[in-house]
């Protein structure tokens, strides 16, 4: 009985091996050319992506910001304006969210709209 157990066990375990082995091998085998290029995005992909984050922020989707990709760099450059650091930091951060390991060139420039800067005569400082 105790033999008859262990045979079970150990023809068990040989099929547990052999399972294991042949769903491991289409992880080492390369990938075809269909699924290198599934893998690639285009530049008009990525630019897509990065734009429908921004249309998809209530402070980015009125924002004044322009977005070119290289694909092949797995790049994207920010430009534009923004009327404040966190919204600059905001649209770097939510294109860097489209695509791991995806390097955002950030040449968006900071412009402070003139509501916050405008000061009523009566207030002006005269020295």
């Amino acid at each position: 009985m105790i033999q008859k157990s262990l045979a079970v066990v150990m023809f068990l375990l040989a099929i547990t091996a052999v399972a294991c082995n042949r769903s491991g091998d289409s992880g080492n085998k390369a990938p075809t050319l269909s699924e290198t290029t599934a893998m690639v995005r285009s530049n008009a992909d990525l630019e897509s992506a990065v734009k429908a984050k921004f249309k998809a922020d209530e402070q980015l989707r009125s924002a004044d910001l322009g977005v070119s990709a290289n694909s092949t760099n797995n790049e994207i450059t920010l430009s534009g304006s923004v009327e404040s650091e966190a919204l600059r930091s905001k649209a770097v951060d939510l294109a860097k969210s489209v695509d791991s390991g995806l390097t955002v060139n950030d040449q968006i420039e900071v412009k402070p709209s003139g509501r916050a800067a405008n000061v009523l005569p009566s207030q002006q400082y005269h020295g």
